[in-house]
């Protein structure tokens, strides 16, 4: 996209923007989908990682935590540069990264290659944040959040159907087949991306340093911001703990199921898609903090049917349902009231708010099998509650303390500009 000689930086106008074709859209959805889906496709595929190696269940989690790490810095090293530098670029060059790393992968001599390889397949899966920012970019202002929405939904379901799929292929032709066909995948979507999207210029002069310098002011500045840092965190930790030992558990006895289908639990939860847009409507209806709270609520019940239906297999799916809307009607809610915070430094929040995002559901990658493999699913289950039931109580509490301070009891009240800043407005209800 061209820029006026007068500021390097200004978006175009609408008049010089048209409409983008719903096919551009379309194929931002569904590459962001697969960028994002290369953090989940072995997960399926962890018991065949670990008899391949000989390795214990608890060691090959590493794997899926070393994945949620490296994506976790991408987020936090790669994201920013999509103010400085051509997003359309540089998702070229990440899905380039994407594959030679997934080739790596798949010829992995030992697990501990596999782990650090898996670091940067999760850094390259950056790429579904760049090509959410390319949509925007893309459309016009009053269709901006129509076309963020449309690769938003690309990506929950790269999430979700990436378990059945990495779980089918694995059943069926092993786990090194498997990520080879994800490297071709990701190989064709950097020829697609370099051919079919539209180029920009150099959006920010600012050096590269600066930026990353730039992050944690913002967390200092905005209450807001650390109230989603904290509730996010709560609700990842769990999505990605239960995830991970929930494939893990049901390879075991009672059910006993393969890979494939271990991976179909992914068609359940791809029911939580469904919430997302009514997790949006309802945030402008009713506010974001009623819709976080109703959705830790949701998730402490999907946890509660998990915890008492081990060994049923429509008990499990209930479970999952339940568990991911949850998280995806929360996670709406809250990217939108951080999203409205500061609109000159839209990227660096959503860096530093995925960073800490992610890091949390690092942890739970990582702590999941720990605790499976010693105290069993149902500490499992009941840390994952109690989580939970964390998250839901900071949200009631900031609620309260919110509609505290919003009234004109005292000639010190806050005024609406930072009201809103400090999480008091109606946008961040």
């Amino acid at each position: 996209m061209e820029s006026t000689p007068r500021d390097a930086n200004a978006e175009p106008s609408v008049a010089s923007q048209p409409k983008p074709k719903n096919w551009l859209i379309a194929f931002l959805a569904t590459a962001a989908g697969v960028a994002i889906s290369n953090n989940y496709t072995l997960q399926p595929a962890l018991p065949a990682v670990a008899q391949t190696f000989g390795a214990s269940l608890t060691a090959v989690g590493l794997v899926a935590g070393s994945m949620q790490v490296g994506y976790m810095l991408g987020i936090l090293l790669l994201v920013p540069l999509g103010d400085k530098l051509s997003p359309t670029r540089l998702v070229f060059w990440q899905f380039l990264a994407l594959a030679f790393a997934l080739t790596l992968a798949a010829c992995s001599p030992t697990l501990p290659v596999l782990i650090a390889t898996g670091c940067v397949i999760g850094a390259a899966a950056t790429n579904a944040v760049h090509l959410s920012t390319v949509a925007f970019r893309s459309a016009p202002p009053d269709a901006r959040g129509r076309a963020v929405g449309t690769v938003g939904t690309g990506i929950v379901a790269g999430i979700l159907l990436s378990r059945f799929v990495g779980g089918l292929l694995s059943q069926q032709a092993g786990w090194r087949v498997m990520l080879i066909a994800s490297s071709v995948g990701a190989l064709v979507l950097a020829f697609l991306c370099w051919r079919l999207l539209p180029i920009d210029r150099t959006r920010n002069e600012t050096r590269y340093l600066q930026l990353l310098a730039s992050l944690p002011a913002l967390v200092r500045r905005y209450p807001l911001l650390r109230e989603g840092i904290a509730v996010g965190a709560c609700w990842y930790f769990v999505f990605s703990m239960l995830w991970v030992t929930l494939v893990i558990s049901v390879s075991q006895a009672p059910l006993n199921l393969n890979p494939a289908q271990a991976g179909m639990f992914g068609f359940a939860g791809a029911l939580g898609l469904l919430a997302t847009r009514v997790a949006g409507r309802a945030s402008d209806r009713f506010g974001s903090r009623q819709v976080i709270a109703t959705g830790f609520v949701i998730v402490i019940a999907g946890v509660a049917v998990l915890l008492v239906a081990p060994s049923s297999i429509a008990g499990t799916a209930v479970g999952v349902v339940l568990f991911d809307i949850g998280c995806f009607s929360a996670q709406v809610a809250n990217q939108t009231r951080l999203l409205a915070i500061d609109a000159d430094a839209r990227s660096r929040i959503y860096s530093v708010y995925m960073f800490a995002y992610y890091a949390a559901g690092a942890a739970g990658s990582i702590v999941g099998p720990l605790i499976l493999a010693h105290f069993g699913w149902q500490t499992v289950c009941q840390l994952a509650a109690a989580i939970a039931v964390a998250g839901l109580l900071i949200t009631v509490a900031r609620h309260l303390a919110s509609r505290r301070s919003s009234r004109p009891v005292s000639r010190h009240a806050p005024l609406p500009h930072q009201a809103r800043l400090s999480g008091h407005g109606r946008d961040s209800r």
